[in-house]
């Protein structure tokens, strides 16, 4: 692992960087894959409504909800290099969002009808390929909305980020609520719900200050005779 992160492109990031992404990953397929344990054993509830059965399928939009995934790494490496203070308050928050989703996954499971893919070409198999990887539950909040919206919110206290790459994380993640709807992979509620459990982490953020947790792991592990790696 040492020899792995020694490596150049690395080394351009403190490792409280990486030891950040790493954290947010695993904690989130733990909140995915974990609470998927516990579906078949719950009642799933249908979300959606006629207002969600007259938007059109759109197998075209299944890119933008593949380019999420790019977006989510290059938005939170650079989120969280702003400093370190900041890279371990926005990973905290973005925990507490993680888990609080997975509590209303298990509190009120969701489910939803897809439709019948039809046709050959890349974008319907691009949609078989979603609809294989990815069942029709955890469905609110949209985690695909969460996230992308956390990445937009974490760049507007980054001196690092120029302000047009702001702009463009803003746009996208609008698209990206356009594109869980076109490829029928969310309800309408889920995006409201994902932008409510965003807000509510944030302001939790602020008041429990989880970012104290990372810094005593630090300064214990440190006392134990660890290497301090302090931001750049």
């Amino acid at each position: 692992m040492k020899h792995f992160l020694d490596r150049p492109f690395f080394r351009r990031f403190p490792l409280y960087v990486w030891c950040s992404l790493g954290a947010m990953f695993v904690v989130q397929m733990l909140v995915y894959s974990g609470t998927h344990v516990f579906l078949p054993y719950l009642t799933a509830h249908v979300l959606t409504t006629s207002l969600d059965d007259a938007i059109p399928f759109i197998p075209q939009w299944v890119v933008i909800y593949f380019l999420a995934f790019v977006t989510w790494l290059v938005n939170g490496v650079w989120i969280l290099s702003e400093s370190k203070p900041h890279g371990y308050r926005f990973a905290c928050t973005y925990m507490l969002a993680l888990l609080i989703s997975g509590a209303v996954f298990l509190i009120y499971p969701g489910t939803m009808a897809r439709p019948a893919i039809t046709g050959s070409g890349l974008f319907p198999a691009w949609m078989r390929f979603l609809y294989w990887i990815d069942s029709p539950s955890n469905l609110c909040p949209s985690l695909h909305v969460l996230i992308s919206y956390f990445c937009w919110r974490g760049t507007l206290g980054c001196r690092k980020i120029p302000t047009w790459y702001k702009w463009f994380s803003f746009v996208f993640a609008i698209l990206v609520c356009f594109s869980i709807l076109f490829v029928k992979q969310h309800a309408l509620v889920d995006i409201p719900a994902a932008l409510i459990v965003a807000e509510l982490s944030f302001l939790l953020g602020r008041l429990l200050k989880p970012e104290r947790i990372p810094f005593a792991i630090e300064r214990a592990f440190y006392k134990k005779g660890g290497k301090s790696h302090e931001s750049k």
